[in-house]
This record gives structure tokens, C-alpha cells and sequence, in this order.
């Protein structure tokens, strides 16, 4: 079922990796002679990932998802039968724009993965994107068919990982078809607010437990977003380095955001801890660096949810955070 990759070490790939990852090799064949009791009876394909090739289901029907970001999202998405999943560490842990399923599924947390907790699901199919796998890969494959994924952290970018999610599960037609009508919509939104969206520079800020970030105009998937609706970036929001996601702001350092006509923000992401990303937000929007800002005088700063703009790998995050702009974009003005 599993074939190690014995020239990738985890933590090398994670530094090295290209978007060439994004793309799986995926070969339809019989039942494997290796598979599991609960494999043997179905017809399995080949899928060539970031640690390995690992035999897994044509149609899984107990699938575990590691993170709460495509393996989740593209799931729930399209209908793909989960038993347990990572969670948000967010109310609600699972995001509001995604379907409900029909049946409900454990849910493991944020960032935690216990295999010996992942055996008693008895899954078919344990999926997650390289962080989530870095350090357990070859446990968790013992278990079941398990496929690890690279995302944007590795440099990739969403639709890719989507659509690589997607031929794991079976669904790349499918997931093909979102994302078209996703870019179709994204594109009418760019066109029609054409006039006002090339006369402001926008920046995209994230308070984290202990500091303040501009989130770049980078692979990461909310800049993309972004970009795909015609939002303009300021001089501050391009990355130092080519591939930086994000360049980090002091309190004395605040100033940088003097460039932008329009600020938006959020606050935490991922694992979130409440008390201290509050801290973070007064610490630099109490200062006077701050108050001073064009876009903080002219009252042009505008909070929106991370749990679509940070946590959201889908076309329907994607899709929340168009509603969003399309709901701010007259207050730009």
C-alpha cells in the first residue's frame, strides 16, 4: 500500500519544495495485494505525493482529513464521506460557507495528530498536507492508505492543491468546474468596479499572538483572492524576499502602512489564542503611529473573518471573501 520515498527527507522537502508537487501521477489498477482487510474488495489508484506513492481507493468510504484546510474543505465540498477531521481551533471549529455533511464526523482539533486515536476510525483513506505528516508519515501509513499533499506553505499555489485534493478523492472534474465558476465570478467583480479599484491601494494586515504582519502579495491564498478581483496592493504589501508570505511590523515600525488608502485586517488564524492576538491588536492600534495612518483618519480600516481569509484553502472560502469585498467596496470610496 505505502512506498516510502527513501531521497526525500520530510524536512528537506518542506524547504525545498516546487509547485511541481502540486501535480499527482495517478494510475487506475486493481486491488492491491498489500491492501488492508478493509481495501481488499475495492479498485485503488496510484497517487505519487510528497512522501511517496501510496495505493488508495477509487471511491473512499471512510476518510480522515488532517487538516482543517483542503483536506477538510474540498471533502465537505463535495460530499466526500469523513469520519474524523482537524478542526479550527474556532466557533465554529468547521467553517460556517462550507456544506454540511449529512453524517457527522469526530472532530480531532488543531494540529493534533494521535495514531493510535486515528486506528479506531478504521478509515480507508487518511489524507493531510505535508505539515500535518512531516513527523508521522510513516506511522499514520501503517495504518491505512495515506496521502500527504503540498499547499501554499510549500510554495503552491490553492487551486493547484485543490485541484490535487480533488483527484485524491476522486472528484478533479468537479472541483474543476468550482473553480471556473469561482474565476467567472471573481472576474465580473474585477470588471465592473474597474474605476474604483484602480484609484486605491489596499493593505491586508494579520495581528498574530505577538506581532502585526502585512500579509504580501504572494502565493498565499488570501493575496491571491485578491488579485483575482482586481484589488490593488500598496508598495508595503510586496514581499522582501521572492518568497515571503508575510513581512512582520514592530510598534515603531507602523508607519509603512502610510502607503495605503484602505486597510484590511484580521486577527489570529489557525490555532487561535483569543486573549493574546488582543493584546497584539490594542498594543498597535492604541499607539500613535497608528492613529495617525491616512487610511486610519480618512476611516478607512475594516476588520473581516479569518476564518475565511486566513483559514479558507477553497472556492468557497474564496467565495466568502468576494461577499465580503463586495459588501466594503462602496465604504472605499
Amino acid at each position: 500500500m505505502h512506498k516510502p520515498a527513501s531521497l526525500l527527507g520530510r524536512r528537506t522537502f518542506l524547504v525545498g519544495v516546487g509547485a511541481g508537487l502540486a501535480t499527482l501521477g495517478l494510475s487506475a489498477c486493481g486491488p492491491s495485494g498489500t491492501s488492508s482487510p478493509a481495501e481488499s474488495t475495492k479498485d485503488t489508484k496510484t497517487v505519487t505525493h510528497p512522501y511517496g506513492k501510496t495505493d488508495v481507493p477509487v471511491k473512499p468510504s471512510r476518510v480522515i482529513a488532517l487538516d482543517p484546510g483542503q483536506a477538510q474543505q474540498i471533502a465537505l465540498e463535495h460530499g466526500i464521506p469523513l469520519v474524523a477531521s482537524a478542526t479550527l481551533d474556532a466557533e465554529p471549529p468547521v467553517p460556517g460557507y462550507l456544506p454540511s455533511q449529512q453524517t457527522a464526523f469526530e472532530h480531532l482539533g488543531f494540529g493534533q495528530v494521535d495514531v493510535e486515536a486515528l486506528a479506531e476510525f478504521q478509515a480507508d483513506l487518511i489524507i493531510g498536507n505535508t505539515a500535518s505528516l512531516q513527523d508521522n508519515f510513516e506511522a499514520v501509513a501503517g495504518l491505512t492508505s495515506t496521502v500527504a499533499y503540498a499547499n501554499t506553505r510549500d510554495k503552491v499555489e490553492w487551486y493547484d492543491s485543490a485541484l490535487t485534493v480533488a483527484d485524491i478523492y476522486g472528484v478533479r472534474d468537479a472541483q474543476q468546474k468550482k473553480l471556473d465558476e469561482y474565476r467567472a465570478r471573481a472576474e465580473r467583480f474585477k470588471s465592473g468596479n474597474a474605476d474604483l479599484l484602480s484609484t486605491k491601494k489596499i493593505a491586508l494586515l494579520r495581528f498574530t499572538t505577538d506581532e502585526l504582519r502585512i500579509v504580501t502579495d504572494s502565493v498565499i491564498f488570501p493575496s491571491r483572492i485578491l488579485t483575482d478581483a482586481g484589488v490593488q496592493r500598496t508598495e508595503s504589501s510586496k514581499p522582501e524576499e521572492a518568497d515571503d508570505t508575510y513581512t512582520s511590523l514592530s510598534p515603531e515600525q507602523v508607519g509603512r502602512l502610510a502607503d495605503a488608502d484602505v486597510i484590511i485586517h484580521f486577527s489570529g488564524g489557525g490555532a487561535f489564542e483569543g486573549g493574546q492576538v488582543s493584546s497584539t491588536f490594542s498594543r498597535y492600534t492604541e499607539g500613535e503611529l497608528w492613529q495617525r495612518l491616512p487610511a486610519v483618519e480618512a476611516g478607512k480600516v475594516f476588520e473581516v473573518p479569518r476564518i475565511s481569509w486566513w483559514d479558507g484553502a477553497s472556492t468557497s472560502a474564496a467565495g466568502t471573501m468576494l461577499d465580503d469585498l463586495e459588501r466594503l467596496l462602496p465604504q472605499f470610496a
